[in-house]
């Protein structure tokens, strides 16, 4: 249970950083959210591993496979 609030605050720690640097660059969210999050996806996929953004959580892997059966 620990490990999805610790996913969750890294989202949303994630989320936080990416509006102050949209504030900070007056440019737009969803730019800054792109940036942000390629740029966390690079160095936390680099040093800790791509499991620690949640990649091949159970929920991700049913969603996936849900909308690619619906095509």
């Amino acid at each position: 249970m620990t490990g999805i609030w610790a996913l969750a605050a890294l989202w949303l720690g994630l989320a936080l950083v990416a509006s102050l640097v949209s504030i900070w660059f007056r440019i737009a969210t969803a730019l800054s959210e792109i940036v942000v999050g390629t740029v966390a996806q690079l160095v936390i996929g680099a040093f800790v591993g791509a499991a620690a953004l949640g990649a091949d959580e159970s929920c991700v892997l049913r969603r996936r496979a849900s909308c690619s059966a619906g095509r």
